[in-house]
């Protein structure tokens, strides 16, 4: 009997721990795919996206996420690589000209959209 009780405390305590890590999931280096993969496809969602500097081969632009509601959140990708991320609704990134890239944002009361972003 005492294993019994040992044994579901075990298990509740990781079902606990598990549920804690999902409700509190931020954008992660490791993430490889689309946002909506696990938030819903919204158009409350907004992107905007500033562009403030530029070299001869890299432009660094601003974005700002609104609309919707609950926390918000941004990646930065080319292709599968999610080459920078934020749990904030602001953010300056610098990319590469002449490649094309996908900005998503995340508000987690609401969903994700992205944005397809041709650095110029």
């Amino acid at each position: 009997m005492k294993r019994t009780i040992a044994t579901i405390a075990v298990i509740a305590a990781l079902a606990a721990g598990v549920i804690g890590v999902a409700s509190s999931a931020t954008a992660h280096p490791y993430k490889t795919v689309a946002c909506t993969n696990c938030h819903r496809a919204s158009s409350a969602v907004v992107i905007t996206l500033t562009r403030s500097s530029s070299t001869t081969t890299t432009v660094t632009y601003k974005i700002k996420v609104t609309g919707g509601s609950g926390s918000p959140g941004w990646a930065l990708f080319r292709g599968t690589h999610n080459l920078k991320h934020r749990s904030l609704s602001t953010g300056v990134f610098t990319v590469t000209k002449g490649k094309t890239y996908k900005v998503w944002a995340v508000k987690t009361g609401s969903g994700a959209r992205y944005r397809t972003l041709i650095a110029k």
